[in-house]
């Protein structure tokens, strides 16, 4: 009998180490239950630390300023986010081609310059425009001579002095050189070369030969393109020039054909690049294709976006955020955004207790509503959450996770 009582007090501890060991995760690990929502934030490495709470003492409050912001209701739109991409706006955008081909003499601007409307960004030299002014300036003074000569006979056919011959070859002289003078004068015209200029011209240039002829922009712009070198030869086919208006930029994006409902041009969208990440650009859907890509059931649509300061790029891939119909509005808890960090690859923000008594609350986000973001979960109405001083709490609590996992 008691050979089989002590068996048993000897098998009793290892049955009950056998249990601990059965379920390792609970004891190796903790859940640490968050206040408000019953959100979690873990720590598998130190049963001890308790991140739900930071309490300061007075000396570290010292020379470090906190700010608050209480945690209110706004009214979010839902939206839809697609990937995108900066592009020019196509209908400020300008390929600049002479329209005679020509020897390029000098060069001005710069790629990347900016240059106004009528300034000339290259000087070209071009024997058929030569040609073309010097047949124009003949013409135009054998008009004069021609009108001169025909309104001679008219006068003395009018006093039965001259023969009536002289007067219809006089007419006649009068008639093709009129001719001649306007054939001339459109074909420079066809060329490019304004009125004004035509009108002014002379044998003698004031600063050019005749066959100099300059290249102008068409409206003030950004040379995003330049393909033109001193002494090269360029005809209508090339394009030394490509010209964009950047003030405004295109935002191209693709919408998927499921969320074709929801989409009409005129709604509000709000761009975010790599570049500026804490940054929300607002722009409008002005164009909606009409034709469905039958690849990839999308349908193309642009968004205009101001760029007055140029900080956008085309080129640039952006995350576009459209604002869907008031009639889907929803009434949410907000928050700022600076209010929020980053802890663990969660998202957690500080709840002011009381003066140094702050409540770590993992956070679920929702719709960004710059200044503020959805909170969807973690967050009660009225709390107060520290906005200035967030990133110092964070860095105590990392601090306090780092020398919990060392100990």
């Amino acid at each position: 009998m008691r050979k089989r009582l002590w068996l048993f007090l000897l098998i009793i501890p290892l049955l009950f180490g056998g249990a601990c060991q059965e379920n390792p995760v609970e004891n190796s690990s903790q859940t640490l239950e968050v206040a408000g929502e019953g959100t979690t934030l873990e720590n598998p490495h130190h049963e001890e630390a308790d991140p739900t709470q930071i309490s300061l003492p007075p000396e570290a409050l010292r020379g470090q300023i906190f700010q608050t912001a209480l945690v209110t209701r706004q009214t979010v739109l839902p939206e839809i986010k697609v990937t995108s991409t900066i592009r020019p706006n196509q209908y400020k955008l300008a390929q600049i081609s002479p329209r005679i081909g020509g020897k390029a003499i000098q060069v001005f601007p710069e790629l990347g310059d900016l240059v106004q409307e009528g300034q000339t960004l290259a000087i070209l030299d071009s024997i058929e425009l030569g040609q073309k002014k010097a047949e124009f300036l003949q013409a135009r003074t054998n008009l004069k001579i021609a009108r001169r000569n025909f309104e001679r006979e008219q006068r003395l056919f009018k006093q039965r002095i001259s023969s009536e011959k002289e007067f219809l070859d006089a007419k006649g002289e009068f008639e093709r050189s009129v001719a001649a003078y306007r054939a001339t004068h459109e074909a420079l015209r066809m060329i490019g070369l304004p009125e004004e200029g035509i009108k002014d011209m002379h044998w003698e240039g004031k600063d050019y030969p005749l066959s100099y002829f300059h290249l102008t922009a068409p409206f003030a712009g950004t040379i995003v393109a330049r393909k033109i070198t001193i002494g090269e030869m360029i005809g209508p086919t090339d394009v030394p020039f490509t010209l964009a208006d950047l003030s405004t930029v295109w935002v191209s994006l693709d919408i998927f054909e499921k969320d074709l409902a929801h989409i009409s041009e005129g709604l509000n969208v709000r761009i975010r690049v790599d570049a500026f990440p804490n940054e929300w650009f607002e722009g409008i859907l002005t164009h909606l294709s009409n034709l469905l890509d039958p690849d990839t059931r999308t349908l193309h649509a642009h968004v205009e976006v101001d760029n007055q300061d140029g900080r956008l790029r085309p080129g640039m891939f952006a995350i576009a955020a459209i604002r869907l119909p008031s009639s889907d509005q929803q009434d949410s808890l907000v928050a700022p955004q600076t209010a929020i960090q980053k802890v663990a690859n969660k998202s957690v923000a500080f709840v002011e207790e009381r003066a140094g008594t702050y409540a770590v609350r993992e956070v679920i986000l929702g719709t960004t509503v710059p200044p503020n973001i959805e909170i969807r979960k973690g967050l009660k109405e009225r709390e107060r959450v520290v906005t200035e001083g967030s990133f110092y709490l964070k860095s105590i609590l990392l601090a306090e996770t780092i020398g919990a996992d060392s100990d």
